[in-house]
């Protein structure tokens, strides 16, 4: 079996879980032994442990992608989204700084070389400041439709985004503006609420699937106003994702464009993603990941696609590969595209 593209074999083979273990263990030893921890209670301190090995989850995805802008970018949210909760940065660097010091007693040299190379350039993004600017920006054409849409998000109030839609479709706005200029913009912005504990969780569920029961609505338009070319997609996200809205959004783009499209949907296993695709032989796969710890499912799943008798071309989305612009061609893909109007025209060129 041969070795995946973009793993860096000496971290990828000799970070295995016990020692992710090892280096959490004693990275909170060395967080006991500064000022941030004194005063902790035990639920504080398994609340910290909790989040060094999250971190190290993103460290070693990182790693393993060769792709150090995959852990500064996870950096710069933990510390917007701590910030907005009210710690101190001062928690999250010393945090970093035990992980990088245990790492040292746990890892051979070459490995700990790279593992602390990555946490000093995430350090380096610290010293700096983030701010998480609206979605919903002054150049959108439909700005004022995005906020509207977005407070009744924000009031749970289903019929009023209805009639919003409705209202846009009857004044002869194309859907593909509602999708692009006041679904993903309200969406994202929803996004950015929560990170910043403005919002919780239960928001974030209701505006998300009021905006994909919305979709669905749509979908019959779509249908109407497509004319097909006879191609065939699937689009799915890797097992283990569930954030499919994007997805959702370039596969109904594609639709519109004239194409059949198998939608999966979120956390599709991958030999059920095989059996579709032999099934009806497509043209075209798409494949999601939004969290950049399921980076390495995409690759896993792209290596066994390609070992198919009539493999479709591959075209790989969502936040990491948006992060790191050369990640979809380390994990095999034959396409990258940040948005849903992109995909179409570079899925134009390539098929």
């Amino acid at each position: 079996m041969g070795k995946p593209p973009y793993i860096n074999v000496g971290v990828f083979f000799l970070f295995k879980e016990f020692e992710l273990e090892k280096i959490a263990d004693k990275a909170m030893d060395e967080l006991l032994k500064t000022d941030i921890t004194q005063g902790y209670t035990l639920r504080d301190k398994k609340l910290c442990l909790q989040d060094l090995k999250y971190h190290l989850k993103y460290l070693k995805e990182a790693l393993d992608a060769s792709s150090p802008p995959l852990f500064n970018d996870y950096v710069i949210w933990a510390d917007i989204l701590l910030k907005s909760i009210g710690l101190p940065r001062e928690c999250l660097k010393e945090s970093l700084k035990a992980l990088k010091t245990a790492s040292k007693d746990v890892m051979d040299p070459r490995s700990y070389e790279k593992i602390s190379s990555y946490i000093t350039e995430a350090l380096n993004q610290l010293e700096k400041e983030h701010v998480l600017k609206s979605f919903i920006t002054d150049d959108n054409p439909l700005k004022k439709e995005a906020e509207d849409y977005l407070k009744f998000l924000l009031n749970a109030d289903t019929e009023g985004a209805r009639k919003l839609i409705k209202s846009l479709l009857d004044d002869g706005i194309k859907i593909s503006d509602i999708y692009l200029n006041i679904f993903e913009p309200a969406q994202y912005e929803i996004g950015r609420l929560w990170q910043m504990n403005m919002i919780t969780v239960a928001h974030e569920h209701y505006a998300t699937g009021l905006t994909q029961m919305l979709i669905a609505e749509l979908y019959p338009y779509i249908l109407e106003s497509a004319e097909k070319t006879g191609k065939t997609l699937v689009a799915t996200c890797i097992n283990n994702e569930l954030h499919e809205l994007g997805l959702r959004i370039v596969s109904d783009f594609l639709e519109m464009n004239g194409w059949n499209s198998i939608y999966l949907g979120a956390n599709t296993p991958q030999e059920s993603i095989i059996k579709i695709i032999q099934e009806h032989d497509p043209e075209l796969l798409l494949i999601s990941a939004t969290m950049t710890y399921n980076i390495g499912h995409v690759q896993k799943l792209i290596g066994k696609v390609k070992k198919l008798e009539k493999p479709p071309k591959i075209m790989v989305g969502g936040h990491p590969f948006n992060i790191d612009p050369e990640l979809w061609k380390r994990v095999g893909a034959d396409a990258h595209a940040t948005n849903a109007s992109m995909a179409v025209k570079i899925v134009d060129r390539m098929l």
